[in-house]
């Protein structure tokens, strides 16, 4: 029985238009049935929850590196946000009529979703040569848990599907390995067992808009269950893969455009997420499944790794530095405004107690620092909500950054709901005074303008002693901003 899917709006995604990001790409291996397999795996850096998933097989007497170097999935998936995967095959080939890599595929999907969310509604598996043999295996193996496929340089013909499968196959006309024509004749196999329109529409040059291009397209729709079976032939083109857009097309590119538009539940493809510049507050504050916009720096002997788990941003601090940036959570792009007041708040808990600095700088070097002093807080094993207002009193800023500084103490530390707003010029009566000091103890003194005027020592926190005492230590008429290491309020005198 085949399972209903859907085919979504035809979008081109142009190189032209394609910008690297921070990537992650790493070596991996996971168990499969008692053994070790391999495989190289590709994933945007910061990359959020519910996207994609490419798994892209090598060819024969190849392997996952050599693939990875010759299909250049990166920008593609960097701009697109989604993961690739280049499996490694047994002796460098694939059981193409049993079940060994049917179940490593099989374990590759459940490890990108245990690892990075992948939406397993959106499963693509590509492969050269053999890894294009390889698909048709696992499209006739596994079709209700792959989306599409897009096999080029090799055949595969049906058996038992369990769905109809949408298919995009690259071919080369000069092909000596694997014979263009008799895998054209197979290809059209799967357009008869889907029950597609007989006759295609065929696009020559392809695209239409480069009269040079080597390149042409056949499509067959009216398929079962609105799949699309397409053949994108090179001319002259032998047993490769196509990357030469200056003469044809750029194969990975073509695929993506192709299998993007299919999903096993019907679902549109939802936008990867886009982080404005240039903005005045907090974005993805609340760590909404990805770290997107926050960027760990270690520095020196320091060394941590973070994390988001369950909505919150989870540091590991391994080893401590000289300083408290040594350890820092930035996000920049803020726009500050010169004469601004603002309330940056956030919630945190640590493994154990210990002190957070926090600090908004400009975001390159001098990376001076727009508050009057840094805001240090006391945290505790119990998430509590912390705050501070200041002013900013340099000239407008257009890429500040708020940065979280945790280098002074080894050990977890985790952050949520932070946010960075603009606020109304604090009130200087009594109310705020009351309502912002809680606590007796040792604060700085300084004027409106942010300078230091000296200390003061807080034993009754009423406003009415909190003024006494303001008065005994010699500061007369006027509003002042008492600091401490946790706390901050002004604080009005009148004598």
């Amino acid at each position: 029985m085949f399972g209903k899917i859907f085919k979504k709006a035809h979008c081109v995604l142009s190189l032209a238009v394609l910008a690297s990001l921070t990537t992650f790409s790493f070596a991996d291996n996971i168990n499969v049935n008692g053994t070790n397999r391999t495989m190289n795996v590709y994933a945007p850096r910061n990359i959020e929850k519910g996207r994609p998933l490419i798994i892209q097989m090598h060819g024969m007497n190849q392997d996952a590196p050599y693939q990875q170097n010759a299909a250049k999935w990166e920008p593609i998936a960097d701009t697109a946000r989604f993961v690739v995967v280049f499996p490694n095959g047994q002796n460098k080939a694939w059981d193409i009529g049993g079940d060994k890599d049917i179940n490593f595929l099989k374990a590759i999907i459940n490890e990108m979703y245990n690892k990075y969310g992948i939406d397993k509604n959106r499963v693509y598996v590509s492969g050269f040569s053999m890894g294009g043999m390889m698909s048709y295996h696992a499209a006739n193996k596994m079709g209700d848990m792959i989306a599409a496929i897009a096999p080029v340089s090799g055949g595969g013909g049906v058996n038992s599907p369990k769905r109809a499968m949408p298919i995009m196959h690259t071919h080369g006309t000069s092909d000596d390995v694997v014979n263009y024509n008799s895998t054209v004749n197979t290809l059209k196999g799967w357009v008869s067992a889907q029950k597609c329109s007989s006759s295609s529409k065929v696009t020559k040059p392809y695209p239409s808009s480069k009269p040079g291009s080597a390149a042409s397209l056949e499509v067959w729709s009216g398929c079962k269950d609105n799949v699309e079976v397409r053949l994108l032939t090179i001319a002259g083109k032998g047993h490769w893969y196509s990357m030469d857009e200056a003469v044809s097309v750029n194969t990975s590119v073509e695929i993506w455009n192709f299998v993007k538009n299919y999903s096993l539940d019907g679902s549109s493809l939802p936008p990867p997420i886009q982080v404005p510049t240039d903005r005045d507050s907090i974005f993805n504050g609340g760590f909404d499944s990805t770290d997107v916009a926050w960027t760990l720096q270690t520095h020196g002997s320091a060394a941590a790794t973070g994390d988001v788990k369950n909505g919150k941003y989870n540091f590991n601090i391994t080893a401590v530095g000289d300083q408290n940036y040594q350890v820092q959570l930035i996000q920049h792009d803020l726009h500050l405004e010169k004469g601004q007041w603002y309330e940056v708040s956030f919630d945190a808990s640590a493994g154990a107690s210990r002190t957070l600095e926090v600090n908004v700088e400009q975001h390159t070097d001098p990376w001076a620092s727009y508050l009057t002093e840094k805001a240090n807080f006391e945290l505790g094993t119990e998430s509590k909500k912390y705050s501070f207002q200041f002013q900013m009193t340099a000239a407008t800023d257009k890429d500040s950054r708020l940065s979280f500084n945790a280098g002074a103490s080894t050990g977890t530390l985790t952050l949520d709901n932070v946010t960075l707003k603009k606020i109304a010029e604090p009130s200087v009566g009594l109310t705020t005074a009351l309502r912002l000091s809680t606590t007796a103890g040792k604060f700085g003194v300084y004027n409106l303008a942010g300078k230091r005027l000296g200390f003061v020592e807080i034993i009754e926190n009423d406003v009415p002693n909190m003024q006494k005492t303001m008065k005994n230590a010699g500061f007369g008429k006027g509003v002042y901003i008492l600091r401490s290491k946790t706390r901050s309020f002004m604080l009005p005198v009148d004598r």
